[in-house]
């Protein structure tokens, strides 16, 4: 019997096999299908990410210059340094060579180790050993922005111990702050991806990152770039750069005189200072103190704060109170921080109610150092009695019980509307990030007390910005202008992008009630002899205020926690530039041990010192009046090479001493030098001997006493005095600062210049 199969057996598999066939067929066919057209981007797509690999070209991050042209954040070119584990992982491990003593493996790990450990800061053996455990990785970063000399030297040096291209470097961006400290708040910085978190450089971020380029190319299987005639280029586009409205040289003298008071002044939390175009809201200046150093910008700087994290050194919450101390000194106290303005914002109060015909300048009030209103006695700063004033009496005496009359003649409805219309009731639109709005009394909740202690500036809080803001439009002819910190931008071509103009929000007062308001505020500078914004040559108006921060008191139980305020414009009959200073939390006492606390006394000498500079610079020069030329004092002359008697009788017919060192007759030398400015009844030390030996004498302590004690006691020390600018010729004045210390060994007849304050809110 066959076993062979039969015809139709073999005919039936057959169709079988072909049906496998054309199945089969038909699959790929359809797959072709699907790959080639119906899928066909998505094969593409991933053919592409293995056949061709991308290079970004980082775009070039905008500069930001002042608006002198001077540079105060810029860009430059840095290094990533870049190992490569898989490349090592492919050296001989068995063989020792008898030169080294050590594998090729190993020999290329210690010379990377080496050179990387002594090239580069803050990078340990362990970094670079761990970062070498990642074997199926290209590359691995073991630093960031660094310089090219310090990276040509780390090729440099990987070449010579032959390590190819264990090493490498990839160009990146390191931005740079050439002010350092200067307008550190107002800058801001960025992150390590470039974009910025604070300041100008985050409010403008999209404006300075621009978009980043690419470069696509062929690369083989092991990633390795190949020439390729389609390379495609997508060139990247750098940032714009922004002028800023500050000007270096008045931020300087603000900071250098905001420092100042914040050492002198044992100041606990911060103080700031903003100087504006008072017409058009630019910012000239503006400073958070103490600050930070853009180029080091993690490190802590207010002694105090240093001190507090000493102490949590090796505890669990110091890492959690570095940061909050950090980020707090980040911030920019004059826009983000709330107070209340105490009695500075009485000019605020007083110039509504002039507006609104509730007073005149001419109208009568009257102190009795406490008010009662609805049942709550309310006292004045003073501890006696101002009687009966006018208005700028008033206002220069910075009387409470008088200014809550003032705004009850108001009324609590038009006090709502007018602090609404100066701007208090929302932030001003300055273009920086982070700025707070505003806490406030309602209308409907503006009881008789409330009205009260507003009307004096203590119990509304606002933002410093808010308050030279308000300030700005009473004196400018009642005109409320958004501030602004940026003039213009422009793009890598030089063209001008945008600019920002003057946007004056609403007129909130007449320019009649303005001018008053100028005439007033500046009769309080000159008023009895001047106050300590009194600036000889110079037309000045200002208001102090000083508040009380209650609401921490009755937070923390803790007491006489003040605020101490300044804000002086000028010239005052056509201002130009208005300065505001805040100083939070003075503790300094005097010698007798009573907290210094005052605006008049913390806050406005940095503005006096500050518009002393500042005014010259912007072109104002001092015109004097015939009585502060004679306050001036005498010019000394020289009298070298004259005789005695003749040196003696030029001097006397200036209305000056002298008196004599020696035995000869002619003169060879003399103390103050030619060119001094002396008072009259001022004494000039003559030496009359070829070798003689300069006189010396110690300076004692004035401060404290009055002008009439002050001259006393240096004449007795053989010393002249020259009275500063400030209180000097105030009757109630005292010595507040000296340029020679207590102690000091000088020259007899050296010139003392000493400043005078009045020791109150007035």
């Amino acid at each position: 019997m066959s076993c062979s199969p039969t015809n139709s057996m073999k005919r039936k598999l057959n169709v079988v096999v072909l049906l496998v066939f054309l199945a089969f067929t038909a699959w790929i066919i359809v797959n072709l299908f699907n790959t080639s057209v119906t899928e066909s981007a998505k094969y593409q797509t991933l053919a592409n990410e293995n056949q061709f690999g991308s290079t970004t070209v980082s775009a070039n991050r905008g500069s930001i210059y002042d608006t002198n042209g001077n540079i105060l954040a810029q860009s430059a070119t840095v290094y990533s340094i870049i190992i490569n584990p898989n490349r090592l992982d492919g050296l001989d491990k068995e063989n020792v060579s008898s030169e080294t003593g050590k594998t090729e493996y190993q020999r290329q790990l210690d010379a990377c180790i080496t050179i990387l450990t002594e090239e580069l800061d803050n990078v340990t053996a362990e970094d670079i050993t761990e970062s070498f455990k990642n074997v199926n990785y290209k590359w691995a970063c073991v630093a960031k922005s660094v310089e090219k000399p310090v990276a040509d030297k780390i090729l440099s040096r990987a070449s010579e111990e032959s390590l190819g291209d264990l090493i490498y470097t990839e160009v990146d961006t390191k931005r740079y702050y050439p002010q350092g400290e200067l307008a550190a708040a107002v800058i801001g910085f960025t992150n390590y991806e470039g974009d910025g978190v604070y300041g100008v450089e985050s409010y403008y971020n999209d404006y300075l990152k621009g978009v980043d380029g690419k470069i696509i190319s062929a690369v083989d299987g092991n990633g390795n770039e190949m020439p390729y005639k389609n390379d495609k280029i997508y060139d990247a586009q750098d940032g714009n750069s922004i002028y800023l409205t500050l000007d270096m040289t008045l931020q300087y003298y603000a900071e250098k005189y905001l420092e100042q008071a914040v050492e002198e002044n044992d100041v606990q939390n911060r103080a700031c200072a903003i100087i504006m175009n008072v017409n058009t809201g630019a910012i000239l200046a503006m400073a958070s103190t103490p600050g930070y150093d853009l180029n080091d910008r993690n490190s802590i700087y207010a002694q105090s704060n240093i001190d507090y994290l000493a102490g949590l050194e090796g505890t669990d919450e110091y890492d959690e109170e570095y940061a909050s101390i950090r980020e707090q000194q980040w911030k920019n106290k004059a826009i983000t921080e709330l107070y209340y303005p105490g009695s500075v914002f009485k000019v605020v109060t007083g110039s509504a109610a002039l507006e609104e015909g509730a007073i005149t300048v001419n109208s009568t009030f009257s102190c009795n150092q406490v008010i009662n209103v609805a049942g709550t006695d309310i006292h004045c700063w003073s501890t006696y009695s101002h009687g009966t004033q006018d208005f700028t009496t008033a206002m220069t005496n910075s009387c409470n019980p008088v200014f809550i009359q003032i705004g009850q003649a108001l009324g609590g409805t038009n006090f709502c509307k007018y602090f609404e219309a100066f701007g208090l009731t929302e932030p001003t639109g300055i273009d920086l990030p982070g700025e707070s709005d505003s806490i406030y009394v309602k209308a409907e909740d503006m009881g008789p007390v409330e009205l009260a202690s507003s009307s004096f500036g203590q119990t509304n809080k606002i933002t410093p910005i808010q308050m030279i803001t308000a300030y700005a439009a009473v004196v400018n002819g009642g005109y409320l202008v958004t501030p602004y910190v940026v003039s213009k931008i422009v793009d890598p071509n030089g063209n001008v992008v945008k600019t920002t103009e003057t946007s004056i929000k609403r007129q909130v007062i007449s320019e009649e009630t303005s001018a008053q308001m100028r005439e007033v505020l500046e009769s309080v500078v000159n008023t009895k002899g001047g106050s300590n914004a009194y600036i000889k040559g110079y037309r000045i108006g200002g208001k102090s205020g000083t508040s009380e921060k209650i609401d921490k008191m009755n937070e923390t139980g803790e007491e006489n926690l003040y605020v101490s305020s300044y804000c002086g414009f000028a010239p005052a009959d056509d201002p130009e530039i208005i300065m505001l200073v805040m100083v939070d939390e003075p503790t300094a006492t005097d010698q007798n041990g009573a907290l210094m606390y005052y605006g008049s006394v913390v806050a406005c000498p940095v503005v006096s010192n500050t518009f002393k500079e500042a005014l010259p610079y912007l072109g104002y020069y001092p015109e004097y009046t015939d009585e502060e030329l004679e306050e001036l004092g005498i010019t000394v002359p020289s009298v070298e090479g004259q005789t005695y008697e003749a040196a003696g009788a030029t001097l006397e017919a200036l209305g000056l001493q002298y008196t004599a060192i020696g035995e000869g007759e002619t003169v060879v030398a003399q103390i103050p030098a030619r060119g001094s400015t002396l008072q009259r009844g001022g004494k000039v030390i003559l030496y009359t001997d070829e070798d003689y030996e300069t006189d010396y004498t110690t300076v004692p302590n004035i401060i404290g006493y009055s002008l009439s004690d002050v001259n006393a006691i240096l004449t007795q020390h053989d010393l002249n005095f020259k009275a500063g600018d400030g209180a000097s010729s105030h009757a109630g004045s005292v010595a507040y600062s000296q340029n020679y210390s207590e102690g000091c060994v000088v020259p007899k007849g050296t010139i003392i210049e000493v400043v005078f304050i009045i020791k109150d809110e007035g």
